[in-house]
């Protein structure tokens, strides 16, 4: 006898969203069962049931952003080929439909300010950081071959601060301008690699 396929994966994508919407409006610390539960439409037990408790729904929600960090810096690099590789990156990277949601990078800054007292966390943060920093370096790698490492890692930094400053701001509802100088910034940034070669 087959018996029904589970709802398991759906379940918890919608817990999971659910807990990044409370965690982007009340923070890591103002999160509690009751609004996961009323923000996804499902049970206290339902939640409870998919994410476990308060500890294990934080771990749980660690390890969901993260991946979606991996998988969208996999994606960002998927998506640009080609010659001006690195003008592309910035395009997509500063466009109105960024690769992460600024929802997502909220979440993430919870994480990050939680991690002064969890070293563990520190470090799966700053290796985040510093994958999605590698990932732009490599792709500016493509358009400039014989560029110093040095020179490309600081462009990364730049534009990846810039990236996520824009991203973790659009709350704030900005004028377009203040996301469009952003994107200036970094083109300005890449520019820099161009003048010395």
């Amino acid at each position: 006898m087959v018996g029904r396929p589970s709802n398991r994966d759906e379940r918890f994508e919608q817990v999971m969203q659910a807990v990044m919407r409370c965690v982007s409006s009340h923070g890591l610390e103002g999160v509690s069962l009751a609004q996961i539960a009323k923000e996804s439409g499902m049970t206290r037990p339902l939640v409870r049931h998919h994410l476990g408790n308060r500890g294990e729904i934080i771990d749980a929600l660690k390890d969901y952003v993260f991946k979606q960090f991996a998988d969208q810096t996999k994606e960002l690099v998927e998506a640009v080929y080609g010659p001006d590789a690195s003008r592309s990156m910035i395009e997509i990277l500063f466009s109105d439909v960024s690769i992460s949601s600024p929802e997502l990078v909220m979440v993430f800054a919870a994480l990050t300010a939680r991690s002064v007292e969890d070293e563990k966390l520190r470090s799966e943060c700053r290796e985040v950081i510093l994958s999605v920093e590698l990932a732009v370096a490599k792709i500016m790698r493509t358009d400039h071959p014989n560029k110093a490492q040095d020179a490309l890692d600081i462009a990364a930094h730049g534009i990846v601060a810039l990236y996520f400053n824009a991203s973790s701001l659009a709350p704030l509802e900005l004028p377009d301008i203040w996301r469009d100088r952003a994107k200036q910034a970094a083109h300005i940034l890449l520019g820099t690699l161009k003048e010395a070669q």
